[in-house]
């Protein structure tokens, strides 16, 4: 069931006693191993411990919801970036899209060097950690020279989108490393892979299974470990190889318990593809403990965007964004909002927390973690709030995209990029910023929304506090960020249009 109010302030309270605690004994617990699990367009609603009641009940994900119970569930976590790439950028860098432009960053690809930024698996080798990644790693183009000492997966971000491929990466090379029973195999389908699972590989198992023989195996020592484990569900794929990369609904070998549901299979396919990922966090759950390192190892869990509405997949269906405005590619918060949750027994006291905080605050957290010096970032440390203490909060949180929703149209449109800005209870949205050289201008049209009162972004206040409107402005003025998107389609004297009336349809601005 999700957490009621109740449960929150409860949790609250007691995580506040257990960080008088911690604080009391110098928080001085060895360093743990680190886990991250990146989910793929997984949305805010589709985990069970997030309110997301829709006429067709809920996803099961009991070993997701068990981590929450177990662990600490964020409600107002933000993921980097409102697509994948640009968003992953953000996680690995500290960096968010209204600094990439001055930094020489393109959102999509970061090469070995770029920027002469340290990413986040640097800092862990630097600290005299195992490092491991598996599965997607955009943007790193060569996660071995990028801080990661062994890797298992896909670097181009379009193959991911094949989850039945013959081939994909290995170390420094890529398609490498042969998926033999999809060679030798009829071509994958539907049908053909949801009968014979066991005939065909699916990529899903090999990124899992390699990532757990990995961690198995460095476990046994005395040094820590970082895992990067990067799944590519529940983002829609295709049965497609190299060099296409097509997306039909959600390629999955079980219906996992949903294939008598009267749904439409895409939808079928969606439920059963995040509790088929869902298992798979149970099975690396069960695999700490067996390793007898579950009270060692400091575990997040987040998605990299809102949820998407591709492959025939429609978010209404499973009310995928818990109810919040937008999904992938919005500004609004169901584009941006992850259900992050961490758990490290015996050390994260369980509960939930209502701070806002973002990818780019990976990067200071793992150096307060590490005690390595904190670096220039746009991040802070949320470490504090993991153990129950004073936690700093941020002055802002910012997004870059092209339009308020990013409908197909709007993208095509001779329209500019535009932002929006978060600070405290306050959040502004501009679709389109005025000013040609693409910075945030007084020009601006700006809506308003009071996240605190109106959480799911329904009602336009702009009108009723401009003096909020102006002071959101001035700070993100002051600041000299850029309103450039990132992966968007946008390029500068490009003069694309509406191709017909269906894609201005694609359009859901919100009356204001």
């Amino acid at each position: 069931q999700p957490l009621s109010s109740s449960d929150r302030v409860m949790s609250a309270m007691a995580r506040s006693a257990v960080g008088l605690v911690l604080l009391a004994a110098g928080c001085s617990a060895a360093r743990p191993n680190v886990i991250w699990i990146m989910a793929d367009d997984l949305g805010w609603g589709e985990v069970g411990l997030y309110p997301a009641e829709s006429p067709h009940g809920r996803i099961a994900t009991p070993n997701l919801d068990r981590f929450g119970r177990e662990g600490l569930v964020f409600w107002q976590a933000y993921a980097g970036y409102t697509v994948c790439a640009p968003s992953r950028t953000a996680f690995f860098t500290g960096r968010h899209s209204g600094r990439f432009q001055d930094l020489g960053l393109n959102g999509q690809v970061l090469k070995p060097g770029a920027a002469n930024l340290t990413l986040v698996p640097e800092l862990f080798r630097q600290a005299g950690y195992r490092t491991g990644a598996f599965g997607k790693v955009a943007p790193l183009t060569s996660p071995e020279e990028q801080g990661f000492e062994v890797f298992v997966g896909q670097v181009d971000q379009a193959l991911c989108h094949n989850m039945y491929p013959k081939k994909i990466d290995r170390g420094l090379q890529q398609l490498n490393f042969e998926l033999s029973a999809n060679v030798h195999s009829p071509t994958p389908s539907r049908e053909r892979c949801m009968e014979n699972p066991k005939g065909y590989n699916y990529t899903i198992d090999v990124f899992h299974d390699q990532a757990m023989a990995w961690m198995e195996e460095v476990a046994q020592g005395s040094t820590p470990f970082f895992l990067y484990l990067s799944y590519t569900v529940p983002h829609a794929g295709g049965w497609g190889d190299a060099p296409s990369s097509p997306e039909d609904g959600n390629p999955v070998p079980s219906d996992m318990g949903y294939g008598n549901q009267p749904w439409p299979a895409v939808e079928k396919d969606h439920a059963a593809v995040i509790s088929y990922l869902d298992v798979k966090v149970g099975d690396l759950l069960a695999r700490l403990k067996s390793l007898k390192i579950d009270e060692k190892s400091l575990v997040f869990f987040a998605s990299d965007n809102g949820a998407h509405r591709e492959g025939g997949h429609q978010i209404e269906f499973f009310n995928s964004t818990g109810g919040l405005a937008g999904h992938k590619r919005s500004l609004f918060e169901g584009g941006v909002r992850s259900p992050s949750m961490v758990r490290w027994p015996g050390t994260v006291k369980p509960g939930t927390s209502e701070l806002p905080w973002a990818f780019w605050d990976v990067l200071p957290t793992v150096q307060d973690l590490l005690g390595l010096p904190l670096s220039a970032s746009d991040g802070i440390s949320i470490l504090p709030e993991l153990y129950g203490q004073s936690q700093k909060q941020h002055d802002y949180f910012y997004f870059t995209w092209i339009g308020a929703n990013g409908g197909l149209c709007e993208q095509r449109q001779r329209r500019l990029p535009g932002y929006s800005v978060r600070s405290g209870r306050w959040k502004g949205l501009v679709p389109h910023c005025a000013d040609q050289s693409l910075r945030p201008s007084e020009a601006d049209a700006m809506w308003l929304y009071d996240l605190q009162e109106d959480p799911m972004e329904k009602r336009e206040v702009s009108a009723e506090h401009p003096d909020i409107v102006k002071k959101l402005k001035d700070m993100v003025i002051s600041q000299h960020l850029s309103c450039m998107c990132y992966q968007c389609n946008f390029a500068v004297n490009e003069t694309p249009v509406c191709e017909n009336d269906q894609e201005m349809q694609e359009v859901k601005e919100v009356t204001v």
